[in-house]
């Protein structure tokens, strides 16, 4: 029985060491002749990017010997369809998916050991958000695209200020203040007409949880950590009294935006949403997406803006910044391969193709994003040319950032009543983040710890 169970692990060994040499091979790693990059067979590929636009692709990569099936999704059920395609033995071979959504399914990924495809090389080859597909062992997924977080602004509105005072528009965090002060309008009965900045609500402000989530970040917390003795997923948002006061100040400053009689104040709950209000004018700064340019131009294609990289904490040529490191939240797209394949050497080849340079040069076209491979995005902003908005995502894209995310809608819940409870002064920021510190706990363990 030993026997047997030793050759049955030397074949599994060595179907598996097959497959990563086909993903080497055509992702371009190792170089050979035609003839040998050969993957046969059928492989399916699940995602949500519309077949209109993915089918192209797709009909690239098949031919004689592979046939290649994209499958659409839709966003909403996309998770869920997966966990049930799976634990009924009838789930892809390959799923594209965010990068929050492939860490907390990576119990259904093929991982590549980094023998067979070193770190380094990953590494050096992808953005650093895409450090999150890493793990101690192995390689989760592989990149495609990421939409960065950026700031757009109100040319016009913000021009019209620099006749009484010279106006410098933010780059870091502790210039808003006093953008705040001198941009914001009121009426007669102290109602926000004209609003700097969308800071301090959740409800009313896209891409809050995001927002907040980056200025964890460059405060150094990951928001989310693996504890070293027992290997589980934490939160780490008040893990000692330097995170939580680092955390209690990001909470107040946020909020701060919001609190009326503030020197800040500049939003409230009762205004428009961000985009919309920037939109209509309204808005002087609204932090969104890259890709939300052209929702942007067609709902208001008389609107002037601008686009610049998304705040950071300090100008590190100021005396007492200690971190000079920027950052920015990501939207990463990537690939992943099932651990449940039934032909991995063609999943593995399928997957490097669609991460190839080519398709995610393509795939970046489309969308409106930047590919996530470092020799795409040193070409493109070699050439510098075209709309300079592609050449900040392009920029952002290289300090792009994510976190350990378990459950996007409950993580958003936890986020809102975080900044719920400091408005309302139904708790104070300290209190707020223990409670927020202890639902990330819960959810971690009904979510993750507990799969593990």
């Amino acid at each position: 029985m030993k026997e047997i169970l030793t050759i049955k692990n030397i074949i599994i060994a060595l179907f598996a060491l097959f497959a990563i040499v086909a993903f080497l091979i055509f992702s371009g790693f190792i170089k050979v002749g035609k003839s040998a990059q050969q993957a046969r067979g059928s492989v399916v590929v699940w995602g949500t990017i519309p077949f209109s636009v993915m089918q192209p692709y797709i009909d690239k990569i098949q031919d004689t010997h592979l046939t290649v099936t994209y499958s659409e999704k839709k966003e909403a059920t996309y998770e869920s369809e997966l966990i049930n395609a799976f634990a009924s033995g009838t789930g892809p071979d390959l799923f594209i998916m965010s990068h929050e959504a492939i860490l907390r399914n990576s119990d259904k990924v093929f991982e590549v050991p980094y023998t067979s495809f070193r770190k380094d090389i990953y590494e050096n080859s992808y953005i650093s958000e895409a450090r999150l597909f890493l793990t101690e062992t192995g390689i989760l997924a592989f990149p495609l695209f990421v939409d960065p977080l950026v700031m757009y602004y109100n040319k016009p509105l913000i021009a019209s200020y620099s006749p009484t005072f010279s106006l410098r528009l933010p780059q870091y965090w502790s210039e808003f203040q006093e953008f705040a002060r001198e941009v914001t309008q009121y009426n007669e009965t102290g109602e926000v007409i004209i609003s700097a900045v969308g800071l301090g609500t959740f409800d009313n402000i896209l891409h809050a949880k995001d927002i907040l989530a980056t200025l964890f970040i460059q405060n150094g917390n990951q928001i989310v950590g693996t504890n070293t003795t027992t290997g589980k997923k934490q939160s780490v948002l008040t893990f000692n009294e330097t995170a939580l006061g680092q955390s209690e100040e990001i909470v107040n400053f946020y909020t701060s935006f919001s609190r009326f009689g503030s020197t800040n104040y500049s939003w409230n709950e009762a205004l428009l949403d961000t985009q919309n209000s920037f939109i209509s004018g309204n808005l002087a700064v609204y932090f969104g997406l890259g890709s939300e340019a052209g929702d942007i131009r067609m709902k208001n294609p008389n609107l002037d803006f601008g686009v610049m990289r998304f705040p950071q904490k300090c100008d590190p040529f100021t005396s007492g910044c200690n971190n000079s490191s920027a950052y920015t939240f990501g939207a990463m797209t990537g690939i992943a391969v099932s651990k449940h394949s039934k032909n991995l050497p063609a999943a593995l080849a399928v997957a490097s193709k669609v991460a190839g340079g080519d398709i995610v040069k393509g795939l970046a076209t489309d969308f409106q994003v930047a590919p996530a491979r470092k020799d795409i995005l040193s070409s493109l902003l070699q050439e510098r040319a075209g709309d300079p908005l592609n050449i900040l995502r392009y920029e952002s894209a290289v300090i792009a950032t994510g976190w350990f995310d378990p459950d996007n809608r409950e993580t958003e819940n936890i986020f809102s009543s975080l900044i719920r409870n400091v408005n309302s002064l139904a708790l104070s920021s300290r209190q707020a983040l223990a409670q927020t510190q202890a639902a990330l706990n819960l959810l971690l363990d009904r979510t993750i710890n507990l799969r593990a």
